[in-house]
């Protein structure tokens, strides 16, 4: 970060919320503050969290996440928004008012005009806050105050929980759906037990970076990206325990099509396109290798159905209406992050 500095601005439309996995459901949000600050003349701001605030609140049910939170504030600024508050959710924070909170943020430092949120929107010590409680005050703080009406997806709402509970079914192209991309889990490669370079399919042994939501066990068709070279490579993607080796601990292994190296210790990202089956326990190991070919069949001919993958400027990766997100830059647009009583300007 270049420097810091209290954040204040003269006027702004303001969203709030914790935008994990920044799905079709936010997008909307988003994009209706856009609008907003556009015939206002001013800019749109989104207000977040550094933890989900379970994690601070009822540790024990903190759900995990769908995405890391670079990749969350990327996602947000590359909507177009100008600036994004990280706030730090602890459990001073998690004491506040709705009153507080409003004095402090909304109107201390961001001077919103108006405020666009979820129809459940709720917030302050205890929920306290919510989207009928805003209406109340707004006159008093001299914001006006929109809700914006729940996106679906198959005649039910988009939510975060709902896309978390889609990938522990093992959903993968529902949870792409409500997400807008397809999933993706980052991670660094660790080693492994090399079982899979014993039987001709060497395999890439994530590490996640952050609690991320584990899609079922079973075997996936997807795509590995290397950020840092921007290399993209076709995955036939394994989430499991490994029964047939009486493997105890779970583990994301990813076999790249046509690729040949090591990436030991890259930041990588894995895409989730396609569930192709459950994880199933054979009788040898030579069964196994068997399957594992049919496996990569089937995922190179998945793939290529879905078509060619376009590099976008922003880190997004296309192919065929699925999209994911990729690469370690913030995107274009400032973040700023409410740390304790500073707020940091990134330039």
């Amino acid at each position: 970060m270049s420097g810091s500095r209290p954040l204040s601005l003269r006027a702004s439309v303001v969203t709030i919320g914790s935008f994990d996995g920044v799905h079709r459901g936010h997008q909307a949000i988003i994009g209706l503050a856009l609008q907003r600050a556009a015939e206002l003349g001013i800019p749109a701001v989104a207000v977040t969290f550094d933890r989900h605030p379970q994690e601070t609140i009822q540790p024990q049910q903190s759900p995990p996440y769908l995405t890391t939170l670079t990749t969350r504030l990327r996602l947000l600024l590359s909507t177009g928004l100008q600036d994004v508050l990280l706030l730090r959710f602890g459990p001073a924070f998690a004491s506040w008012t709705p009153d507080e909170f409003l004095q402090k943020v909304l109107g201390g430092m961001l001077n919103a005009r108006h405020i666009v949120v979820g129809r459940d929107f709720r917030f302050g010590h205890d929920r306290q806050g919510s989207v009928a409680y805003l209406q109340e005050v707004q006159g008093r703080f001299g914001f006006s105050v929109e809700a914006v009406p729940d996106v679906l997806y198959r005649g039910e709402r988009i939510s975060s929980s709902r896309i978390r509970q889609a990938l522990q079914d093992g959903e993968v192209e529902q949870a792409s759906a409500m997400l807008g991309r397809a999933y993706v889990l980052e991670g660094v490669v660790a080693r492994g037990q090399r079982l899979g370079r014993k039987m001709g399919y060497p395999t890439v042994n994530l590490s996640l970076l952050t609690r991320q939501v584990l899609p079922r066990d079973g075997v996936y068709a997807g795509r590995l990206l290397h950020p840092q070279t921007g290399a993209v490579y076709t995955a036939a993607i394994s989430v499991g325990v490994r029964p047939t080796v009486d493997g105890k601990t779970r583990t994301i292994e990813a076999y790249l099509l046509d690729f040949s190296g090591s990436l030991y210790g890259a930041e990588v990202h894995l895409a989730f396109f396609y569930r192709l089956r459950d994880e199933l326990r054979f009788d040898s190991l030579q069964s196994l290798k068997a399957q594992m070919a049919q496996d990569v069949e089937q995922v190179a001919m998945r793939m290529a159905q879905t078509g060619a993958v376009e590099h976008e400027k922003q880190g997004s990766f296309v192919g065929s209406g699925h999209a994911f997100a990729g690469g370690r830059q913030l995107g274009t647009g400032t973040e700023h992050t409410q740390q304790s009583a500073e707020a940091f300007r990134e330039g």
